[in-house]
Order: C-alpha cells, then sequence, then structure tokens
C-alpha cells in the first residue's frame, strides 16, 4: 500500500468517526465554517452538542489527518476551516447524502490513534 492510500484510508477513518453530520461536511466542501459554528446550541452540524475544548481538538485532528485546512484572512489564521482537495475526494466518494458507518474497530483504530498521535 502506498504512502497516498494510507492518508486516505486515514482521513476518510477520521472523518467517518467524528460526530460530524453530512450536512457539516457538505458545508466545509462549499464554504468555511468557525469553531462557534460546530459549538452552538442545536447545532445541525454534529451528531451531538460540542464544547469548545471536545470541538477545537477534533478540528485540530481533522487538520492533521489533512481532511481540513485552515481559513486566511488578512490578519493571519482563523478560527474557520474548510475541506482540503483530499477531503473534498473523499466526501465526493461517499454515497449521496450519507456518510458511511465507521465499524467498531474502525472507531477503536482512530481513538487510539487520535490519543497516541501515531500514524499507520
Amino acid at each position: 500500500m502506498d504512502i497516498e492510500e494510507q492518508a486516505v484510508r486515514r482521513a476518510d477513518r477520521a472523518a467517518r468517526c467524528s460526530p460530524l453530520h453530512r450536512r457539516c461536511f457538505d458545508a466545509l466542501n462549499h464554504s468555511a465554517v468557525s469553531l462557534s459554528d460546530l459549538c452552538s446550541p442545536g447545532s445541525l452540524l454534529t451528531v451531538k452538542p460540542l464544547g469548545e475544548p471536545q470541538a477545537d481538538k477534533l478540528l485540530r485532528w481533522l487538520l492533521r489527518v489533512g481532511l481540513l485546512r485552515r481559513e486566511v484572512d488578512g490578519q493571519g489564521l482563523t478560527d474557520r476551516v474548510r475541506l482540503t482537495p483530499l477531503g473534498r475526494r473523499i466526501v465526493a466518494s461517499w454515497p449521496e447524502g450519507t456518510c458511511p458507518p465507521a465499524s467498531l474497530g474502525e472507531h477503536w483504530a482512530n481513538g487510539l490513534r487520535r490519543w497516541l498521535s501515531i500514524w499507520p
């Protein structure tokens, strides 16, 4: 298995294991989403409500695996993120309107890699 294929598998697994709805990935594909958008009460972007520290850790993980990139404005980096070309490729490979569920083993592997910050 080559490095690019490993990166795609890792990013796809991270996206499917995340608490983000498909509508969040669609929004990230078309525009930037801020940390406060993910943390707002009643947000339709997440499966469950996220606190700011949880959302920040999630975004940092998705940035690290290459699924997201930070938005930049005239002052520098912002708290807004959007999909990378790799992220757009992964979301485009999913069935229309759905995010394929991750298996228990994938959740375990993703959680372990996040916790240890190791790469496959």
